[in-house]
C-alpha cells in the first residue's frame, strides 16, 4: 500500500542574496498566507553578486510582487537597458546591437527580417536597426516609458541593493530570516530527505521542504543529496570572470556592452551611482594576473575597489529537485552572464515552482515535470549563447579558433543551418529568446541567408518600399520626441547620491549586532518634536570601533563635502542590519512614507574650528537630495567614550522662510571671510543660540548611544573644539556612524 506524501506546511531557504531573497519574495507573496517560509543566511558569507544587467522578464516578478518600479529604481541605484553591443565579436572592430523588442512588422507566414532581406536585394532596405525603436534609442542614448507598454526594457542595477530590497520586502510580508552558518544537513535514515539545518550556534531549523540558494556550492543538493553537475565547458570554454567597480564617468547609457577579446569578453554596466566593470575569460588562454591587468587597462573612471576573481564551471545539475529539495540559482547550475540571464532563471525557478508547489505532499510527478521543464529551458538558453560564440569570423586567436571550429548541439546546429539556408527560426513554444532575438544576433554574428520567404516577392517595388519607409520613419519620429536617457532617470526616478571614491571604499562582512533589548526613549525638543534615543544600541560597540580602526587608512576626507573630516562607507551588512532596525522601529515614531533608501558612513570630526567654511559654521538639514514629496531621517551612533567631545545640539530658525532661504544660499555660495562680514558669524562650530538660530535641544553623547531624528530639523554636533581639541585629533576622536534614510511623505 502506498503510503500518503506528508503535507508541506514548513519552507525553508538555505542562503540568501539575490536567488534566496527573490524566492523568498515571490513564496511569500504567493503563499505566505498559507506556509511558514523561513530564510538562513549568514552576514559572514558573501555572494557572488556579478549579475547587474537584466531582461525584460523581470517585469513579471516586479508585477508578481506589485512593486513600485520608481521606489525600486531609486533602492537599487538602478538605470535603463534597452540591448546589448556586441563589439568586436563578429570580427575585431565590428558591433552589432541585439535589442529587446521587435524588428518591423511581420507576417503570419514570415518574420519581418524575411521582407527586410527582399529590400536589402532589391536596394530598397536601409539598415536594418532602423526598424527597431529600442536600438536605434539606445544607441542614440535616449529613453522614456511609453503608453501601451510602447517600448521593450530592462535595468541596470546593484545585485547587493536589489537582495537587500527584496529583503526588506519579505521580511515586511512575514518572511522570518535567520542568521547564522549552516554547520551540518540532517537527513532521514529511511526517506533521505533532508530534515534540518544545523546552524554554527547549535540551532536546527527543521522543515518539510528546502530550497537550496547556497551558491555554487549547492551545500543542499549536491554535497547532502549527491546530484552530480554536468558541466558544459566543450561548448563555453570561459571559467573566470573578474569583476571591478569603477566611478561614472560621463552619462549612462541604456544598453550593456559586451567587448570581445581574444580569450573571452568584457561587459560594462553603467548604474546612476558607479559602473559595473568585469572579464570572463578563458584560463586556458590568459592568466588571472594578466587578465586583471587586461581589465584595469579597459575601464573608466577611478577603480573603486580591487578586482576579485570568480571561477565557475558552466553547466547544470543533472536534476535540480531530488526529494524535498529544490536548488534555485547557482546552486541549481551557471550560465556565464552574456545574455543577462541569471536573474532571470531565478525568477524562473520560483515561479515554476509556485505553478509545481507540492501542496498537499512531494509527488513524483511534480519533480519530473519540474527537472523536465528546467533543462528544457536552460539548453535553449545555452544554445544561444554559444551561438555567439561558435558563429564568428575571427582568427585572431587560438580561443576564437577553437570556438568557430567546436562541435555544438544538435538543436543549435539545426537552426545556424536552418537559418543560413532559409532565413527560418523555428522556435518551441515557451523559449525565451524570441525570433528577433535569434535573427540579430545570427545576422549580427555574419550569418547571411541564402534564401528568404517567397511571400515578400508578392510586394512591388513601390509597395515594398513604402512598406519599409513608414515603419523606419515612424521609428525615427518616435525616438526623436524621447528625452535623452540620464534626463529622464533625472525627472523620473533619480537615486540618492551616494558619494563614492577611490579612496573611500566600502568594507564588506561584519554585522552591527543591535542588542536585542534595546529601547527607545524620546527626548522632546522645544515646539514638540522628538528626538529618539536608543542607549546600549549594538551588543559589542568595541568590535565596532575596531573595525573602524582596522580600515583607519580608507578614511578619507570628500572634496567639496561639508562634513568636517574623513568618512568610511558602512559595510553592506552593517546598512542592511540599521536600516531593517530603522524600519521597524522608527518609520511609526518618525511618521514616515514608503521608504526610499538609506546611506551610512562612519564619520570623525577632525577640522580644526579656524579652517571652516561658511557651511560648516552654521547648523543645517540634511535635506541636499530631496525631491518634491520626500522627506529625510537621520541618526547619530555615538562610538567614543569621551562625553565631553560632544552629542547633537539641535535649533531652529529665528528668520521668516524667505530670509532662511537666503541665509543658507550665501552659506554655500560665499567664503567663509564674506559670510562673516555678513552676518557676524566668527569662525568656530554652531553650538549655541545666536540672532540666527535657537537652541531647542541637546542630546549629550554617551558611548553607544544612537539617536534617530527628522533630519529637516537644524541641527548640528556639539563639538567644543578649543576644551578638547586634543581629544578630537587622537586615535579615532569622536567617531560615530552617520545613517541617512530616505522616504516619501507619509
Amino acid at each position: 500500500m502506498t503510503t500518503a506524501p506528508k503535507p508541506v506546511r514548513r519552507v525553508v531557504i538555505a542562503g540568501g542574496g539575490t536567488a534566496g531573497w527573490m524566492v523568498a519574495a515571490g513564496l511569500s507573496k504567493c503563499l505566505g498566507k498559507h506556509y511558514d517560509i523561513r530564510l538562513v543566511e549568514s552576514e559572514e558569507i558573501g555572494t557572488v553578486g556579478v549579475g547587474e544587467a537584466t531582461i525584460p522578464t523581470l517585469h513579471l516578478m516586479h508585477e508578481i510582487l506589485d512593486l513600485d518600479e520608481r521606489e525600486f529604481i531609486q533602492a537599487t541605484q538602478a538605470t535603463f537597458k534597452l540591448g546589448i553591443s556586441f563589439e568586436n565579436w563578429r570580427n575585431v572592430g565590428e558591433n552589432y546591437f541585439h535589442s529587446f523588442g521587435k524588428t518591423g512588422k511581420g507576417h503570419w507566414t514570415a518574420g519581418f527580417h524575411h521582407f527586410w532581406l527582399e529590400g536589402r536585394k532589391r536596394g530598397l532596405a536601409s539598415d536594418y536597426g532602423d526598424y527597431c525603436l529600442e536600438l536605434r534609442a539606445g544607441l542614440d542614448n535616449r529613453f522614456a516609458l511609453l503608453p501601451d507598454n510602447g517600448i521593450n526594457y530592462a535595468y541596470h542595477f546593484d545585485a547587493t541593493l536589489y537582495g537587500q530590497y527584496l529583503r526588506r520586502f519579505a521580511e515586511d510580508i512575514g518572511v522570518q530570516r535567520i542568521e547564522g552558518k549552516i554547520a551540518k544537513v540532517h537527513t532521514d535514515a529511511a526517506s533521505g530527505d533532508v530534515t534540518g539545518l544545523q546552524l554554527d550556534g547549535g540551532a536546527l531549523i527543521e522543515g518539510d521542504f528546502f530550497i537550496d540558494c547556497t551558491g555554487m556550492r549547492a551545500l543542499l543538493l549536491g554535497e547532502t543529496l549527491g546530484v552530480p553537475y554536468e558541466s558544459w565547458s566543450h561548448w563555453l570554454p570561459c571559467d573566470s570572470a573578474l569583476a571591478v567597480q569603477t566611478t561614472l564617468v560621463g552619462e549612462p547609457v541604456p544598453y550593456t556592452r559586451s567587448i570581445a577579446h581574444p580569450w573571452g569578453w568584457q561587459w560594462r554596466i553603467p548604474l546612476q551611482h558607479r559602473v559595473g566593470n568585469g572579464l570572463v575569460f578563458s584560463s586556458q588562454h590568459i592568466s588571472d594576473d594578466e587578465a586583471k591587468a587586461v581589465l584595469l587597462a579597459n575601464v573608466e573612471g577611478e577603480v573603486l575597489r580591487p578586482p576579485r576573481v570568480i571561477k565557475f564551471t558552466p553547466g547544470q545539475r543533472e536534476v535540480v529537485w531530488k526529494k524535498n529539495v529544490v536548488a534555485i540559482g547557482l546552486s541549481s547550475g551557471f550560465l556565464e552572464p552574456l545574455e543577462s540571464t541569471s536573474i532571470h532563471l531565478i525568477q524562473k525557478g520560483m515561479t515554476r515552482l509556485v505553478e509545481l508547489f507540492p501542496t498537499d505532499g512531494i509527488r513524483q510527478s511534480d519533480i519530473d515535470e519540474y527537472n523536465q521543464q528546467a533543462r528544457e529551458q536552460i539548453e535553449v538558453i545555452r544554445d544561444f549563447i554559444i551561438l555567439h560564440y561558435h558563429v564568428t569570423h575571427r582568427t585572431d586567436s587560438a580561443f576564437w579558433r577553437q570556438c568557430r571550429d567546436m562541435d555544438v548541439p544538435p538543436l543549435l546546429k539545426h537552426r545556424i543551418q536552418h537559418f543560413r539556408d532559409t532565413a527560418r527560426i523555428m522556435l518551441r513554444q515557451g523559449e525565451l529568446f524570441a525570433e528577433n532575438s535569434w535573427v540579430q544576433v545570427m545576422m549580427g554574428q555574419g550569418i547571411v541567408p541564402a534564401s528568404h520567404h517567397p511571400i515578400t516577392r508578392n510586394m512591388d517595388d513601390r509597395n515594398l518600399a513604402d512598406f519599409l519607409n513608414d515603419i523606419r520613419k515612424d521609428v525615427a519620429r518616435t525616438m526623436m520626441k524621447l528625452p535623452k536617457h540620464q534626463q529622464f532617470i533625472q525627472g523620473f526616478c533619480p537615486a540618492p547620491k551616494v558619494e563614492v571614491s577611490a579612496a573611500k571604499r566600502v568594507l564588506a562582512g561584519p554585522t552591527l549586532r543591535i542588542n536585542p533589548d534595546a529601547r527607545l526613549h524620546a527626548v522632546e525638543l522645544v515646539g514638540g518634536a522628538k528626538v529618539h534615543v536608543v542607549d546600549d544600541f549594538v551588543q559589542d560597540p568595541e568590535a565596532l570601533v575596531a573595525l573602524a580602526q582596522s580600515a583607519a587608512g580608507q578614511f578619507g576626507a570628500i572634496a567639496g563635502h561639508p562634513y568636517p573630516g574623513p568618512q568610511l562607507d558602512l559595510p553592506g551588512s552593517v546598512s542592511a542590519e540599521l536600516d531593517a532596525f530603522f524600519r521597524q522601529h522608527l518609520r511609526e515614531p518618525l511618521r514616515l512614507g514608503a521608504p526610499l533608501g538609506m546611506y551610512g558612513r562612519f564619520s570623525r570630526v577632525a577640522q580644526d574650528a579656524s579652517t571652516l567654511d561658511a557651511r560648516q559654521r552654521i547648523c543645517h538639514r540634511d535635506d541636499s537630495a530631496l525631491q518634491p514629496g520626500e522627506m529625510i531621517s537621520a541618526s547619530v551612533h555615538y562610538l567614543f567614550k569621551d562625553a565631553s567631545l560632544g552629542g547633537t545640539v539641535f535649533f531652529r530658525s529665528l528668520m521668516s522662510d524667505a530670509d532662511t532661504q537666503q541665509f543658507r544660499r550665501d552659506a554655500n555660495t560665499m567664503d567663509a571671510s564674506a559670510f562673516g562680514d555678513k552676518y557676524g558669524i566668527p569662525p568656530g562650530y554652531m553650538t549655541e543660540s545666536n540672532r540666527y538660530f535657537e537652541v531647542i535641544g541637546r542630546v549629550p553623547a554617551r558611548w553607544n548611544r544612537a539617536i534617530f531624528y527628522d533630519g529637516g530639523i537644524f541641527h548640528s554636533g556639539d563639538i567644543q573644539w578649543a576644551a578638547h581639541k586634543a581629544g578630537y585629533q587622537a586615535g579615532l576622536g569622536r567617531l560615530t556612524i552617520n545613517a541617512f534614510f530616505k522616504s516619501r511623505l507619509p
